[in-house]
């Protein structure tokens, strides 16, 4: 008995049933000698695998086709006025024409027509005129598959969509509207798609901080240059305005003026302030009870020299801006009303409001008077110099003896 044989079988017939299970074995083992095929399932076990790769399957068409008679009827509805929806199915592997509605009375009512059309657990293709008056020779491509309808029905319809466009024309045609319950084809529900949702109003307060805190990092990462923010455009109201000229005709000397976040309206507060409020007025106004809003001021505000200066005691007046920001105000309202500031401040140059100074605010300690005049005079710090010190003159020199010393002395 040959001794490779006896050792080697068991071996060979184990590698030839365990390699080609591997994708990157492509060896005939049994054409091997045992000792080559040792060799390479080794080597071969020493290698990587192969990783797996993904594969990116387009949907393929149907190839279903509309008919002649279709194509003719399609046509027509889209020339009628009168016309408000027609609905289509897929039997028997073609498009058929399933009826058409008038449009009569209202949008409501006209969706209501429409509502009645579709059937619980049938998919269809429905396509009606768009609601809005300005999209009045428009239309609306919408998808019906409920939920319990069969799997190889979804899989037809899905892949039949852009055949059925194509045979209505997609020039028309203004959104896809895809539901899934007849609940949906509403003139409300489908109404409701349409607005515009404020991505800020679904964060929560910690998310919104978080948000101000990351922008806050950023710009102290830019080492004191202020990142560009494109001007928000506002509107002023009739209020707003008329109560900014009555702080140039001198009727007044304020204007608290506040900002609709949600419209970008600029407004004015209506917390009543004397006609000639004093600074300390302002600070009752902008920072009362449980008061976290930022405020924009427009105050002419009278004041004397004050001691240092030249001219000292005489009177003058200056028309401040104020932005006050409180530190626990929502951080929404402070991301618009940090960007809109320099539209109002356009806004005033415009009227021809001649501001002479500008600062902002955060606390009820900076609407004193002293911070004021702190801003309109500030005091000039003084350089402390100090004398340098006077090198120290070199001492008597010292008698060195030249005897050597000896320790057995």
């Amino acid at each position: 008995v040959n001794f490779w044989e006896i050792f080697y079988h068991p071996i060979i017939t184990i590698t030839s049933i365990y390699l080609p299970l591997h994708s990157w074995s492509r060896i005939d083992v049994s054409q091997l000698s045992p000792r080559t095929a040792r060799f390479r399932r080794k080597e071969a076990l020493q290698q990587p695998p192969t990783p797996p790769q993904t594969v990116f399957v387009a949907m393929h068409r149907s190839g279903i086709t509309g008919d002649a008679k279709l194509k003719e009827k399609i046509k027509k509805a889209r020339q009628d006025a009168g016309c408000m929806f027609f609905k289509i199915q897929i039997e028997k592997e073609a498009f058929i024409w399933k009826g058409s509605g008038e449009k009569k009375g209202t949008s409501e009512e006209n969706f209501k027509r429409i509502y009645d059309a579709l059937e619980d657990k049938v998919a269809c293709y429905m396509f009606f005129r768009d609601p809005e008056p300005t999209n009045e020779n428009k239309w609306v491509f919408s998808q019906f598959m409920p939920a319990l309808a069969k799997v190889n029905s979804k899989m037809l319809y899905a892949s039949s969509k852009s055949a059925v466009k194509e045979i209505f024309g997609t020039s028309e045609l203004t959104e896809d509207y895809f539901i899934t319950e007849i609940s949906e084809m509403t003139y409300q529900a489908f109404m409701k798609t349409r607005q515009k949702i404020d991505q800020e109003q679904l964060l929560t307060f910690e998310e919104q901080a978080k948000k101000e805190a990351v922008r806050g990092e950023i710009l102290a990462a830019s080492d004191g240059v202020a990142l560009t923010v494109a001007d928000v455009p506002i509107t002023v109201s009739k209020e707003a305005s008329a109560a900014i000229s009555a702080v140039q005709d001198r009727a007044t000397n304020r204007a608290i003026l506040m900002l609709e976040t949600k419209t970008q309206e600029l407004l004015v507060d209506s917390n009543s302030t004397p006609k000639n409020a004093a600074i300390d007025d302002i600070q009752k106004a902008c920072c009362g009870r449980d008061k976290k809003e930022p405020r924009y001021v427009l105050h002419r505000y009278s004041h004397q020299v004050p001691k240092g200066f030249p001219k000292e005691g005489e009177s003058r007046e200056a028309l401040l801006f104020i932005y006050y920001c409180p530190d626990d105000a929502n951080p929404r309202e402070k991301m618009m009303y940090s960007t809109c500031k320099s539209m109002v401040l356009r806004i005033l140059d415009k009227v021809e409001v001649n501001v002479t100074n500008k600062y902002e605010a955060s606390t009820p300690g900076e609407l004193t008077d002293r911070v004021v005049l702190d801003e309109l005079y500030p005091k000039k710090s003084e350089k402390t110099v100090f004398a340098k010190p006077k090198v120290p003159k070199k001492g008597k020199r010292r008698l060195i003896s030249k005897k050597k010393f000896n320790a057995n002395a």
